[in-house]
């Protein structure tokens, strides 16, 4: 079949047409890029540097402390109480010294020493003991006078050396050596003077 003249050109012409405008899409779809927004990369954090944990020195022990309980389980606490109760106890019995007063003195000896001293046999194991010679101890009150306090007149006592938790010695510490001027045994929670027995 022949196509007319023109009617081949128009259809040339409409190819071409679309050809171009192909081109032209094409073209342009490709000459113009999307524009992606640079996201700014996230910086991760340096690690803090964390401090290392302050160590606290524990703080020193009392020397005395260490002295009074050896090898006696007794913390810290209980011993500073009973370091003032038995100091306190000392200073009222200086008074009670000073004055003679018998009757007072009493109240602070532990019932036991009251009880062996009482016995005139025990008064004169004590009788032999004393460097005066010839002082005859005819009763307790006797031996207060003649011995208990004449034992401690002018005496100073520094420190506590416990025995137990319930039985202590109230010392002068002389040139590392304690010279012990009371015995105190616990009570029912209280500290009361012992009065040891004579040694034969």
């Amino acid at each position: 079949m022949i196509i007319p003249m023109k009617q081949t050109i128009s259809i040339s012409a409409m190819i071409m047409a679309m050809s171009l405008a192909v081109f032209c899409f094409s073209c342009k779809s490709t000459d113009v890029a999307p524009v992606v927004e640079e996201q700014p990369v996230a910086q991760t954090p340096a690690p803090e540097s964390v401090p290392e944990p302050e160590v606290v020195p524990e703080p020193e022990v009392d020397q005395e402390y260490l002295r009074s309980v050896g090898e006696v389980k007794v913390d810290v606490d209980t011993f500073t109480q009973d370091r003032a109760e038995i100091m306190r106890i000392i200073t009222e019995l200086d008074q009670v010294m000073q004055t003679g007063n018998y009757n007072a003195w009493l109240t602070y000896i532990d019932k036991d020493s009251i009880d062996y001293y009482k016995l005139r046999p025990n008064l004169q194991k004590a009788e032999k003991k004393m460097p005066i010679k010839g002082i005859k101890l005819a009763n307790l009150e006797s031996y207060f006078k003649f011995v208990f306090v004449q034992a401690r007149k002018g005496r100073t006592v520094d420190e506590i050396r416990y025995v137990s938790d319930t039985y202590v010695k109230a010392v002068q510490v002389q040139e590392d050596k304690d010279v012990v001027y009371y015995f105190f045994r616990k009570v029912d929670g209280k500290w009361k003077v012992n009065l040891p027995p004579v040694e034969e």
